[in-house]
């Protein structure tokens, strides 16, 4: 029972956050960078700080870490979709005629 309650939540946590990145990209012009390489400080910085944190703190540290790092790979994802940068696979939306 148990492991089917965790998987359903964690789908539903990847699929709200590929949500809210596309919110976001909509609004606002983010660096995809900055959301790389700050997402680890998120767990590193309080850890440094504090010598033990309540569970429930790192509960809500690990989930915007978790989201961070989604929203970078889906940042990335639509870049490449829409050819801004490239990509390993070509997404074309025309069709060559021969």
């Amino acid at each position: 029972m148990y492991k089917m309650l965790y998987i359903v939540i964690t789908i539903l946590f990847l699929l709200g956050s590929v949500y809210l990145t596309k919110e976001i990209t909509k609004r606002y012009k983010v660096n995809r960078w900055i959301i790389g390489f700050s997402s680890p400080f998120v767990i590193l910085i309080p850890l440094l700080i504090f010598k033990e944190l309540p569970i429930w703190a790192w509960t809500i540290l690990l989930i915007i870490f978790s989201f961070m790092c989604i929203m970078f790979f889906e940042i990335t994802r639509q870049m490449v979709e829409n050819n801004e940068i490239k990509g390993v696979a070509k997404f074309d939306t025309k069709k060559k005629n021969k």
